[in-house]
């Protein structure tokens, strides 16, 4: 009885054509870079194994779950969401009970529970939004989803695990957008995300004055996107001027709030002396400016950058680059796989991933309009979401245009975790499609 309650084998089932041409394409380059960047074998469960054949290992698992998953009922997630959300909860403390790993304390037993925890933080979030459609213009109601994000994001942070905390922010905008949070309330939400990164960064700056930057341009940038928005917020003529007043003062209040903090925050960050939190500034640090300090991440961007530059248009060819040959490209495999790829095979296959990958969100988020179903479109967005920031984030990584925060891309990097995550991911929104 059980089983068919989680289960329907009655179910349509189809691959849509966008998915597999992704998945498909983007694992043969990852087996292909593999096998020239660390393919060194290791032990799993007791048989030595190389990267390559683990992988397709993973890619093989990936694919029963995601024909498994076919097969499930979506209203079973919607039904135990409050069960997930606190499993998930106690889940993603695990780690505080393992070593760090490269400075980051985000494996347990050789798995990373945030990895499995975006699907759920992803569904608990579609579920609120999608049964509570006349709460939308409630601050309160849009405060208490903002908190379903900022807990795990906030253990995230203890966990020195910038790379989640990033991910599991990105789904908020998108979601709270499909769901029908007009823009003046997700503006309020969001405003204190670009105060917190300016004054960092004008606080970071300061600390690092001979280093190339541009802090004034930036508070020049936030003044006026800032006054601009007031200003057409002031002109529409369909919200009364008492609700304007409020709004606009709360706004302010908020943000000066919000900047206070994060002042304060890290100032007594930095009077800290352990290892702990050195390693925690230094991460922030790049984290804001991504080839500041070089123990913390800017190494890695600069041979990221000789990687791509010496990959030219049409590349060095599969394992004739000096930067992943000679081991001068740290994490080629996982973090800068795109840096690895560009330099074996140069920028037109980058290119290529690029129109693959635009033509999955396309698809993706037509079949989320297409959807009847708002719990299932709001699925396909907030996986979407994920997957995209993924995408965007490694390749800015490669070229100094984003953080260093050890996030891998979707079916091109190495790993288990993440490999059976991104098909969980996609095999659900297949799912959506199939059953509106």
């Amino acid at each position: 009885k059980q089983m068919n309650r989680i289960f329907n084998f009655n179910q349509n089932f189809s691959i849509r054509i966008p998915i597999l041409i992704t998945v498909s394409f983007l694992s043969i380059i990852s087996l292909l870079i593999l096998e020239s960047a660390g393919n060194f074998k290791t032990e799993f469960f007791g048989v030595m194994f190389s990267r390559v054949q683990k992988q397709i290992l993973w890619i093989f698992l990936g694919s029963v779950v995601f024909v498994v998953i076919q097969f499930i009922r979506l209203r079973f997630f919607h039904e135990k969401m409050p069960f997930l959300y606190t499993f998930f909860l106690f889940f993603i403390l695990l780690p505080f009970f393992s070593e760090a790993t490269k400075g980051a304390q985000n494996w347990f037993m050789g798995f990373q529970p945030s990895e499995f925890g975006k699907i759920i933080i992803v569904i608990s979030l579609a579920k609120v939004l999608s049964d509570n459609k006349k709460l939308l213009g409630n601050i309160f109601f849009l405060a208490m989803c903002l908190f379903m994000i900022i807990a795990p994001i906030l253990i995230f942070i203890l966990q020195r695990d910038l790379g989640a905390a990033l991910i599991y922010s990105s789904v908020l905008l998108p979601m709270f957008y499909w769901s029908g949070v007009k823009f003046h309330m997700l503006a309020f939400l969001i405003s204190p995300i670009f105060t917190s990164y300016t004054i960092l960064y004008l606080n970071i700056f300061s600390s690092y004055s001979d280093q190339s930057g541009y802090p004034i341009t930036l508070l020049v940038v936030y003044i006026l996107i800032n006054f601009v928005y007031v200003i057409n917020f002031l002109r529409q003529n369909k919200i009364g001027r008492r609700y304007k007043i409020i709004y606009i003062s709360l706004y302010f209040i908020f943000n000066i709030i919000f900047s206070f903090i994060v002042s304060t925050g890290w100032e007594n960050l930095n009077k800290l002396d352990s290892n702990r939190s050195r390693d925690l500034v230094g991460r922030i640090e790049n984290f804001v400016i991504p080839s500041l300090n070089e123990f913390s991440g800017g190494w890695h961007i600069k041979q990221s950058m000789v990687a791509v530059g010496s990959g030219g248009v049409f590349g060095n060819g599969i394992g004739e680059g000096s930067q992943v040959n000679l081991r001068f490209l740290p994490e080629a495999d996982t973090d800068f796989v795109i840096a690895s790829i560009a330099e074996a095979l140069g920028f037109t296959f980058i290119f290529l991933i690029i129109l693959i990958c635009y033509n999955l969100f396309y698809w993706l988020i037509f079949y989320a309009q297409q959807s009847t179903n708002k719990f299932n479109s709001l699925l396909i967005i907030g996986f979407s979401s994920i997957l995209f920031s993924h995408i965007v984030i490694t390749m800015g990584m490669a070229v100094a245009l984003a953080p260093i925060t050890g996030i891998p891309a979707p079916f091109l990097s190495y790993g288990g975790t993440f490999t059976l995550t991104c098909f969980t991911m996609l095999g659900i929104c297949n799912n959506a499609t199939n059953n509106k």
